[in-house]
């Protein structure tokens, strides 16, 4: 039987007597893949009018893996940013300029508007993108010291 992958970090589920001799470097892919989920940061440009979907690879470094997004860029219209449709949360921090409006959503369902300059912690269901918190920098409040906690 091949390695599969876990549904929601996309982590390498590898099959019993696979990878003899690769076990410990796999292994080591997943504790950093891990790592990202938990603490991993990306900044990234969704400079424009197109959506934006993060990637989402299989046993591999991705964008939507990531923790912490900050979206940079000028926007020239309305757009989305799409993570994939599975259970998570993140801090995100809307960083664009330009009279647009960022909506964060999970594919196919349902997103929530960012403010531009203030950042958020919110999670998802796989359908619906809900807000835990939002602060502009001014002060973190309760909510967002309780779902760092």
């Amino acid at each position: 039987m091949a390695s599969t992958a876990s549904t929601r970090l996309r982590l390498e589920l590898q099959a019993d007597g696979e990878n003899d001799s690769t076990w410990g470097s796999k292994a080591n892919v997943v504790f950093n893949l891990i790592e990202e989920a938990t603490d991993g940061y990306l900044a990234k440009s969704v400079a424009g009018s197109s959506n934006v979907t993060l990637t989402s690879t299989n046993f591999v470094s991705d964008e939507s893996r990531q923790r912490v997004l900050e979206f940079t860029g000028t926007l020239s219209g309305n757009i989305d940013v799409i993570v994939p449709a599975t259970e998570k949360f993140y801090i995100v921090f809307n960083n664009t300029a330009g009279a647009y409006a960022l909506t964060f959503k999970p594919a196919s369902g349902t997103g929530l508007v960012l403010t531009q300059g203030s950042k958020y912690v919110v999670y998802t269901n796989g359908s619906t993108m809900f807000e835990v918190s939002s602060f502009d920098g001014s002060s973190i409040g309760i909510g967002l010291i309780l779902a760092l906690g």
